[in-house]
Parts: structure tokens; sequence; C-alpha cells
């Protein structure tokens, strides 16, 4: 084996010092870089968890949030349709009194030409009454002025009926 050492120019000096200058640089490297590495490695994990956590918090907020607004949508369109059953309510309501307010008028209004109709209705009878005793007057004033012969009686009522036709 030692044939195969000179050969490869092999040197266990060297080979320690070669693997002490490996440790030493290993060592170097895991100071200057692997530590520093290792925290900023450790703090970008660090920061991404509190980021994570934060998300998951703002997800929870915006879902009560959420939550919140669908109850209170919820409770203006109970509010919004509570308001319009009332509307309807006073609209029936003011239906129903402006109805029965036009039938009272309607009414009062039929009394009141049943009234008026009667009235008249009474004036002329009465100016009928008042017609035919005039006519009765002035027929019996014409039979009194001379004797009245059948075709004269005949002639004298187609006159008076003919005359009471001509007041109405």
């Amino acid at each position: 084996m030692q044939g195969i050492f000179q050969a490869l120019n092999f040197s266990g000096w060297t080979f320690l010092f070669q693997v002490i200058n490996l440790l030493v640089v290993m060592g170097v490297l895991y100071i200057l870089l692997y530590k520093p590495l290792g925290k900023i490695l450790a703090d970008r994990e660090a920061k991404i968890e509190g980021n994570l956590k934060d998300a998951a918090a703002a997800k929870e907020k915006a879902e009560q949030m959420l939550t919140e607004y669908q109850q209170q949508l919820q409770g203006a369109r109970q509010e919004a349709q509570a308001i319009l059953d009332r509307a309807n309510r006073m609209a029936e309501e003011t239906r129903a009194e402006i109805v029965a307010r036009a039938k009272e008028e309607a009414s009062r209004a039929l009394e009141q030409a049943r009234a008026e109709i009667e009235g008249e209705k009474s004036k002329a009878l009465a100016a009928i009454r008042s017609e035919a005793a005039t006519l009765a007057v002035l027929a019996a004033g014409k039979v009194l002025e001379r004797t009245l012969t059948p075709d004269d009686q005949e002639r004298l009522a187609r006159e008076a009926l003919a005359e009471v036709e001509r007041l109405q």
C-alpha cells in the first residue's frame, strides 16, 4: 500500500492539514453563512406564519362581517316588508273610508233627489188640482149660461180633457 501512496504522492501530514483546513473553512462558512442564513430563513418563516395568521384572522373577521351584513340585510328586508304591509293596510283603510264616504254622499244625494221629486210631484198635483178646479168652474159657468145637449156635454168634456193635457 505504501507503493500506491508514493505513486499518488500521498502524504499523511498534507492530508491531515487539508482535513483541518477543510474543517476550518467549513466552520468559518458555518459561522459566517449558515447561521445568518438560518436566521434569515427562520425570520422569513416566522414572518410567513405571522402573515398566514393575519390572513386567517382577516378571513375570519371578513366572514363575521359578512354574517353581520347578511343579518342587517335580512333585518332591512323584514323592516321593508313591514313598512309595505303597513302601507297596504293604511291604503285599504283609506280606500274603505273613501268608499263609505262616497256611499254616504250618494245616499244623501239620492234622498235629497227623492225629496225634491216628491216636492215637485206635490206641486204638480196641486197645480193639476187647481187647474182642474178652475176648468170645472169654467165648465160650470158655461153650463149655467145655456142648457147643454148631449153633444155639448161631449164637446165640453173633450175641451176639459184637452185643457188638462195641455197643462201637463
